[in-house]
């Protein structure tokens, strides 16, 4: 009989994690000069996969793929199973499996993730994982590796410790949660300033952001037997050792260091002449606490520095809306736009801003970026000339460097427009049978805020058209249109003929 796990005693759900999918992995690997595999028809291995939330949009978008997903939690891989067997999924293979004991036949694979496993596992447990992405990846094959890393870790780790001994005794897992979360409240009120409660000290904010953790997230990732801390440049060498290199962030924009004041930067650079330093004194000054980092095989030859012609293979994708006064893009006057997180920028280009504004309209569909120079162009009246193609790319760029435009290596497909007998994705519409939180087809996840929502997204099975949709929900067909363009724009419904 297989041992009970942690994660046996308490579901942990799983989730799509967009900056491990396929897409994201290939588009890095082309910028820094690899030749990755086509998403569409690749070979994915997850390693901790859970229930396979992960992998399950991978899977369903692409079926020429083959996806497989190993987890030593018994459980989990039930649960998962279910959902594949429900979806009737012919290219996933979801595994019981200890990550120090791999099979054999596994095979090779041209994506291998592992997210939220590293730090949570015995150091010998650590060696297998980084051993295994090298014995399984393909020859351009990347991997995904999540970790905890310092100095930003450090007052995590000193606030776990303080919760661990206020627990020790406690085995039940609800008691010790609730237990952690105790200590946590208390924290917060003891660390507040008397007399200035607006600005609590740094202990307190850390206890506030531990405490916003689910009860399963908690119990797992901090109450848990293993917390691995280490520095970049250690884990890099932990990665040499087994004949891996790192490739780049998951989250592209956090390897640029724009924050950095300019002559900080210009001793950084002094301090720190390569890829790897420099990504250690990044690390330093923006007190980093978590890395999400890409490996390759150390025989390739990557490029130091991303190249601008390695972008034409690629697509685009970006939701920024003019922030203030909107200008026609013909003109020179300067656009503000704010991005999805808040931050804003300017463009005063007009085939900037018709750029910007094309991918406004298609959002989320990507489009590739020689396509879009035309469109942009014709959008503003204007013949580019290689001077304007020149700074069309170093714009692009730009703004993926500062994380406020998407590139896509092969953009999982999806209906960007409402068809006639519109179809959502077999995940989500089993998602909405069991909650308002769904998958979209690209891997990212949607919460349907409107009940409304929910209904009409159960019904989309490709056989109802508009009448028969409001004949079984409802209303009228301006709020049913309203609701089908917002489930589209979502990633949410199939193209006509997937």
């Amino acid at each position: 009989m297989e041992s009970q796990t942690a994660y046996d005693r308490v579901d942990y759900p799983g989730w799509p994690y967009p900056q491990s999918h396929p897409d994201r992995l290939a588009t890095l690997a082309t910028l820094f000069g690899m030749s990755p595999t086509d998403p569409a028809k690749c070979r994915v291995l997850e390693l901790g996969c859970g229930d396979g939330a992960n992998l399950l949009s991978i899977a369903l978008a692409w079926p020429e793929s083959r996806v497989v997903g190993i987890d030593l939690a018994a459980s989990a891989i039930v649960r998962g199973r279910h959902i594949v067997d429900q979806l009737a999924l012919a290219n996933i293979d979801l595994r019981t499996g200890d990550i120090a004991r791999l099979p054999g036949e596994l095979g090779e694979f041209d994506y291998v993730i592992a997210h939220g496993v590293y730090s949570w596992v015995p150091a010998p447990v650590r060696e297998s994982l980084l051993a295994a992405c090298r014995r399984h990846l393909a020859p351009h094959g990347v991997a995904f590796v999540s970790y905890n890393v310092n100095p930003g870790g450090h007052l995590r780790r000193m606030l776990r410790e303080a919760v661990l001994m206020h627990v020790e005794g406690i085995d039940e897992p609800a008691a010790r949660t609730a237990g952690a979360r105790d200590f946590l409240d208390w924290i917060r009120q003891a660390q507040t300033r008397v007399g200035d409660p607006s600005f609590p000290s740094t202990l307190a904010n850390e206890a506030e952001r531990l405490s916003r953790r689910t009860d399963a997230g908690l119990f797992h990732d901090d109450l848990a037997g293993e917390f691995h801390l280490c520095h970049f440049r250690d884990f890099c060498e932990a990665a040499g050792a087994h004949e891996l290199q790192f490739l780049a962030e998951a989250e592209f924009a956090a390897m640029h260091d724009t924050s950095v004041p300019k002559a900080s930067r210009a001793r950084m650079e002094a301090f720190a002449p390569g890829l790897v330093e420099r990504e250690q004194y990044l690390d330093f000054v923006r007190e980093r606490r978590f890395r999400q980092s890409l490996l390759c095989h150390s025989d390739i030859a990557l490029h130091s520095e991303v190249r601008a012609d390695a972008l034409s293979s690629l697509s685009i994708s970006c939701s920024a809306q003019p922030d203030g006064e909107v200008f026609d893009p013909a003109t020179g006057a300067e656009q503000r736009y704010r991005g999805r997180d808040g931050a804003v920028f300017a463009a005063w280009q007009p085939l900037a801003k018709a750029m910007l504004a094309r991918l406004r309209a298609e959002w989320p569909r990507a489009l590739p970026l020689r396509e879009l120079l035309d469109t942009s162009a014709a959008l503003c009246g204007l013949e580019p000339g290689e001077s304007g193609r020149q700074m069309f790319v170093d714009f692009a760029l730009e703004r993926y460097c500062a994380g406020q435009v998407e590139m896509h290596f092969h953009q999982a497909p999806f209906a960007a427009t409402v068809g006639s007998r519109p179809r959502a994705s077999p995940l989500a519409r089993w998602q909405a049978n069991h909650g308002n939180t769904v998958t979209g087809i690209i891997g990212n996840t949607v919460a349907l805020d409107e009940p409304a929502a929910v209904r009409v997204l159960r019904l989309l099975d490709g056989t109802r058209n508009r009448a028969a949709l409001l004949r079984e929900v409802g209303g009228d067909l301006e709020s049913l249109d309203r609701c089908l363009q917002g489930l589209a724009r979502c990633a949410l419904l199939l193209d006509a003929s997937a």
